[in-house]
């Protein structure tokens, strides 16, 4: 959480997940994007990221249904990165998708469930 106070206000300086096992879901982000983890306490890790957002995983108060955020993670390759989603347990919610610009996006949770 290096340079909060520098951020101007009304910046986002926190992403809460909700998760339902915490090493998996630090294994998933980590594997895939590089973040590292800290443990607060049994139902809390905190997470950063190689730009050095942060955040945390939870367990705690997690929502009966999904949250209803979305935010996007930056990779070099969607294609590359969806095969390795998939061999690291992750669940394609949206098949890549192309939006122009050369760009594209698509939906995937560490959570394993059945592709809609």
């Amino acid at each position: 959480m290096k340079g909060i106070m520098a951020l101007p206000n009304s910046s986002i300086c926190h992403t809460e997940l909700y998760a339902r096992n915490l090493e998996e879901s630090a294994k998933f982000y980590g594997d895939l994007f590089g973040w590292t983890t800290s443990e607060l306490d049994e139902s809390y890790l905190s997470w950063e990221d190689p730009a050095k957002n942060s955040g945390g995983f939870t367990t705690s108060g997690a929502p009966i249904t999904n949250p209803s955020a979305t935010f996007y993670i930056k990779v070099n390759n969607i294609s590359d990165m969806l095969e390795n989603i998939k061999a690291h347990g992750g669940a394609i919610i949206r098949l890549k998708t192309e939006i122009g610009g050369g760009q594209a996006f698509m939906h995937c949770s560490a959570i394993r469930q059945a592709t809609t």
